[in-house]
This record gives C-alpha cells, sequence and structure tokens, in this order.
C-alpha cells in the first residue's frame, strides 16, 4: 500500500488488519488491550481470536466491501470484531448499545448491511447474515473502512463514512501532536462506537502498537490511577471528563501528577481556568482539539503552543488539511473575519451512506466541507471557534449566538455545565434557555443571580436569556458531545411543568 506525507507527517492508506498484524509479528507477547476488569489481551490473543472470527464471517458470506453492524461495547469483543471485519477488507459500523430499538431497527433496514454481529454478555459472538437482496452495492463501499453513525435533521441517523486513509491520518497527526513514544498507552475513556470514539482508541491504539486502556463506567480516580499504573501517554476526552479530573485534584481525592504526556479534548465549550488548572494541578497538557465525525481531529493545539494560546484556541489545522472561514455565499473570508468553517483533507469523509443522508452533505465547489460551526483564523493560522450556525436562536427576528452566553456564565463559579438551547415562545418564535449543572458542593443559582452575572460580564442585555432550568446531569451524544437537542426538550418539559 501506498505511504502518503505532508510537511513532515507520514502515514498510509493501509486497512487496519494489515497494520495490526504487523505489530504482531513484532511481538507477540506485548500487550494490546487491558480491559476495564484488568483482563490483559497480548497482540497475540487479539490475533488468533480475530482470525477465528475472520473464517466465520467469510462462511456468512461478508467480503470486500460488506457493511457488518456491531453494537460498540467497550469489550475486547468489539476489537476481536473490528480486526475480523478488516481482515475481511469490509467495512466496521459500529452503533451505540444505549440506541433504541426504533433506531436500531433504522439502521438496519437501511444500512445494506452482510451481517449484524451481536455479542453476547459473556461475550460469546453471533453473526446473523442478512438477505442478499438487501446488501449495499454503492460503489464507495471498496474504498470504505467505517461507517459512523451521528445524529441528523430528520431524525434518521446519518451513516458517515469513511476511509483508512483518514483513520491513519488523524490518528497518526494526534499522535505527532502529543510526541507519544514506542511503549506509551492509549487511555480509553470515551465509547467505541461512534467514528471519531473508535478512531481514536480502538483504531489508534492496534495500528500504531499502543496498547489501551479502556476505562468504564467513567471515574476520574480510577482513570487517573489507571493511568499512572499503565504509563498512559494519550487520551482523548470531553471537557466534562477533564473538569471532574480537576475537581478530584482540587477535594483531594486524587493528588499527584499523571504521565499523560497530552490530552485531546472537544466537544463543547470550556473554560481557561480549566485548562490551566489541568496544568497547575495534573501536571497535564489538554490540548482543544477541533473536529467532528464528519472530518475527525483536524485541527488541535500542541504541548509547546503557550499557556493562552491553548486557552484560547483550538490549534491549527494537522499538516496537511486546510481550512477557511467562509460567508453565506460560499466565499471565503480574509483572516480575522467570523465566518463558517470550511475544512479539505486527509481526514475528510467519503459522503453520507445511501438512505442515511446521501446528497445532504455540504461541499463548496472546490472540495472543502462546511461544517455548520463558525469560526475566526488569525494571521498564524490559528482557528476559534466561535459559535455554531445550527445553535443559533432566532428571538423576534434578533439572532442569539449561544455559545457567546454559555462562555459567560461558565464563568460563575457555581456552574460547572452550561447549555442555551432555543425554547418556543409565541409571540418571538423562540426564546433563550440557560440549562446548567452546578458545581459539586455550591448553592443553586436563582434566575436573578444568572442575570446579574451577566450584567456584570458586561454582556447586552438583548442576549440575557428569559428561563435558567438547572439539572442533576446533561444529556450527552454518543460521541461525547453535549445534546443540544435532548438538553431543549428538557428546557421545554420542565418549563410547562414549572
Amino acid at each position: 500500500m501506498a505511504d502518503l506525507s505532508a510537511d513532515g507527517l507520514v502515514w498510509s492508506d493501509d486497512r487496519l488488519w494489515p497494520q495490526f498484524v504487523a505489530r504482531a509479528d513484532e511481538d507477540p507477547a506485548a500487550t494490546a488491550l487491558v480491559e476495564c476488569h484488568d483482563r490483559r489481551w497480548t497482540r497475540g490473543e487479539l490475533r488468533a481470536e480475530a482470525e477465528a472470527l475472520q473464517v466465520r464471517l467469510r462462511a456468512a458470506g461478508v467480503g470486500a466491501g460488506s457493511r457488518v453492524l456491531v453494537a460498540g461495547h467497550k469489550r475486547a469483543s468489539t476489537l476481536v470484531v473490528a480486526l475480523a471485519v478488516s481482515a475481511c477488507e469490509a467495512i466496521f459500523c459500529p452503533y451505540s448499545p444505549k440506541l433504541s430499538e426504533a433506531d436500531r431497527t433504522t439502521l438496519e433496514s437501511r444500512l445494506g448491511h452482510a451481517a449484524h454481529i451481536v455479542v453476547d454478555t459473556d461475550d460469546a459472538i453471533r453473526i446473523d447474515p442478512a438477505p442478499s437482496t438487501v446488501r449495499s452495492n454503492d460503489f464507495r463501499n471498496r474504498d470504505a473502512a467505517l461507517i459512523g453513525f451521528t445524529s441528523g435533521t430528520t431524525g434518521v441517523p446519518k451513516g458517515v463514512m469513511h476511509g483508512s486513509t483518514a483513520l491513519n491520518y488523524a490518528t497518526r497527526a494526534c499522535a505527532a501532536n502529543a510526541g507519544l513514544k514506542p511503549g506509551d498507552s492509549i487511555l480509553g475513556i470515551v465509547p467505541l462506537d461512534s467514528a471519531p470514539g473508535f478512531t481514536f482508541t480502538a483504531h489508534f491504539a492496534l495500528s500504531l502498537g499502543h496498547h489501551l486502556v479502556l476505562i468504564d463506567p467513567w471515574d476520574p480516580v480510577t482513570a487517573m490511577r489507571r493511568a499512572t499504573v499503565h504509563g498512559c501517554g494519550w487520551a482523548i476526552m470531553v471537557p466534562t471528563h477533564l473538569y471532574t479530573m480537576v475537581e478530584a485534584a482540587k477535594t483531594g481525592a486524587w493528588s499527584g501528577r499523571l504521565p499523560l504526556r497530552a490530552v485531546a479534548v472537544g466537544g463543547s465549550a470550556m473554560t481557561p481556568e480549566l485548562i490551566a488548572d489541568a496544568d497547575t494541578l495534573l501536571g497535564l497538557k489538554a490540548l482543544r482539539m477541533f473536529g467532528m465525525s464528519e472530518c475527525m481531529g483536524h485541527c488541535s493545539t500542541v504541548p509547546a503552543d503557550t499557556l493562552v494560546r491553548r486557552q484560547s484556541t483550538d490549534g491549527r489545522p494537522f499538516p496537511g488539511t486546510l481550512e477557511e472561514a467562509f460567508d453565506l455565499d460560499g466565499r471565503s473570508l480574509p483572516r480575522g473575519e467570523r465566518g463558517q468553517a470550511g475544512v479539505r483533507g486527509p481526514s475528510l469523509f467519503l459522503g453520507y451512506a445511501e438512505d442515511l443522508g446521501a446528497g445532504q452533505e455540504r461541499m463548496t465547489p472546490d472540495g472543502y466541507y462546511l461544517t455548520g460551526d463558525e469560526i475566526v483564523r488569525d494571521d498564524e493560522g490559528y482557528v476559534r471557534v466561535v459559535g455554531r450556525i445550527k445553535d443559533q436562536i432566532i428571538r423576534g427576528g434578533l439572532n442569539i449566538d449561544p455559545a457567546e452566553i454559555e462562555a459567560a456564565l461558565l464563568r460563575h463559579p457555581a456552574l460547572a455545565e452550561v447549555a442555551v438551547v432555543g425554547v418556543p415562545e409565541r409571540k418571538l418564535g423562540e426564546q433563550a434557555c440557560a440549562v446548567c449543572r452546578i458545581r459539586d458542593g455550591a448553592s443553586p443559582i436563582s434566575f436573578d443571580e444568572m442575570i446579574a452575572h451577566l450584567q456584570r460580564e458586561g454582556m447586552s442585555r438583548k442576549k440575557w436569556p428569559e428561563h435558567l432550568v438547572l439539572v442533576d446531569e446533561m444529556a450527552i451524544g454518543a460521541t461525547g458531545k453535549l445534546d443540544k437537542k435532548a438538553m431543549a426538550a428538557r428546557a421545554v418539559a420542565a418549563l410547562v411543568s414549572a
């Protein structure tokens, strides 16, 4: 297979299986995986299990370009399935084990898969072949290695198709960013059931030879202890994970510096103080990273960036990736101007699967994918995500930017997490509602206290939310990001019952 490069970064278009086999040939006794209950798997053991499953898959009619549906449990069986599917040159299609029966039925009826793999509680793997008459014959299947599912505007999940090149590029760029060395292990915090979740944990570790240490359920002290015991060098997480780790250090539940060279953090807003606290309390370089299922982790800060840079920007595009701000007519804007993010590069998806979003790709004529995020790029090429177009609240014809309000509210000492969402209002169309989670040990704030804080922040009155809803926990989507749609539904329910 071919080696590719850009500005010193080298990656290949190899599938996962030959990359893993090369690692297993080098040292079959090396640890490949440590499960949540501390069961260790060597490279040789995973290889043997995957080779046995490959035989069963081929007997069930799975071959090159076949789509294989599987629940992405955080267990060794998921990695075995991924390796076996890759060995068949087929397409790994993980979905959330928490997916509703209705959504799973939608996937089964629309994906055109060759087989649905079910893993029982005892890790026994069952293969349910699909009739040959319903299997996809999309020409892109020959290049695809992964289909991840993300929420769609119509309620039907979108199937995000990626080739091996995208997975290899994204993982190698992150490894280079963090300065990972042979022998470093990876802390597996995020779920394995999305394109980014699988890529930045399982594919990352298996293809590059770093052993993977799984964490489930999430507990910050357990995660930091396992990171220390296993010498973990890198992890990807959402701000909630980092926040609870910092809080554990503040309360004395954890002390000491972590071996992690860096962690990539993305998915929702975080305060500058959180990144500074990670530095001082945990010895941890938290790197803001910008990406999405369609173009995974294509932009990041690096450990060598100043603290101010890491606090205030989402870094620069990876080598070989281009990112610009575009106006509403699809024209690129000068540096310093705010516009919709457009990205083009090796980690860009192949498109959406047929019947699962195909035709909804938002592309410019010259091949930039329009992400729906609003960014500003400075003269040095640093990107700062400043909002999300589809999250805009339109109150009586006035556009309200939730990201600006969220950033201001997160500076209140009592607030741990914030989502500002639109709720229906008869006269104005929409009003803004702040959905907030209170920090552990802090007293709940009132609506009047929230408004007083926004006044002190100097925020214009026309941007103030009309409502405040306090929740015990925020709604989180499959990729670990805050689920704005679910938060809006909660807000409406709370306001109706108030």
